[in-house]
């Protein structure tokens, strides 16, 4: 009966340890991306985007939290809406903007959170062209990023919640085979999925 009894006692107190530690969460998001146009030489249609962001709960108080957040945010293509046999098929972007998020409301199923970041983006023009020959010219781009946003947290059961979320990644520009007349692009992401809570 003491075994039993102490055994639920260090029960109690792992729990609490645990409800006390930082927490981890993971958001696997699906979306699409409306990019800046280079004025009539190059518009782009919408492109799907793929999310993976890794969030560190890092202070709490209340029901307001800030946490660390790792946002790896991929587009595999923009298809080139603008006509021409001669111009880029389409082309692809990668970003990755470390930095922070707010959130408010982190003890009731519903929360709204801030977010902002820095770091990397690349760029990779097709190797192809639209009549569907070679771009001997193809160039990649790998540039600085600021990022910007906010979204909807809904948690659903204690580890799995639903996030819908709206990002600007406002990056250095593209260098792509023909000549271009913008030196900063905006990439507006908007985007939804599941949310893991460990």
């Amino acid at each position: 009966m003491r075994l039993i009894v102490a055994a639920c006692v260090l029960s109690l107190i792992c729990s609490v340890r645990a409800t006390a530690q930082t927490r981890f969460d993971v958001g696997l998001l699906l979306g699409s991306t409306k990019a800046s146009d280079e004025g009539t030489v190059l518009q782009f249609e919408r492109a799907t985007t793929y999310q993976a962001t890794f969030a560190w709960k890092v202070w709490e108080s209340g029901p307001v939290a800030i946490a660390i957040e790792v946002p790896f945010i991929a587009s595999p293509a923009f298809d080139v809406a603008t006509g021409g046999k001669t111009l880029p098929k389409e082309y692809a972007s990668l970003y990755l903007t470390p930095g922070l998020r707010v959130t408010v409301g982190t003890r009731g199923p519903v929360s709204v959170f801030g977010a902002a970041g820095a770091g990397y983006t690349r760029y990779s023009e097709s190797k192809l062209r639209e009549d569907g020959g070679p771009n001997p010219a193809q160039q990649d781009t790998n540039t600085d990023a600021i990022q910007f946003g906010g979204g909807v947290d809904v948690r659903w059961i204690r580890w799995l919640g639903f996030r819908g979320e709206v990002r600007d990644l406002y990056t250095g520009a593209r260098n792509f085979s023909l000549a271009t007349p913008h030196a900063r692009v905006h990439n507006v992401v908007s985007s939804g999925g599941l949310v893991l809570h460990f």
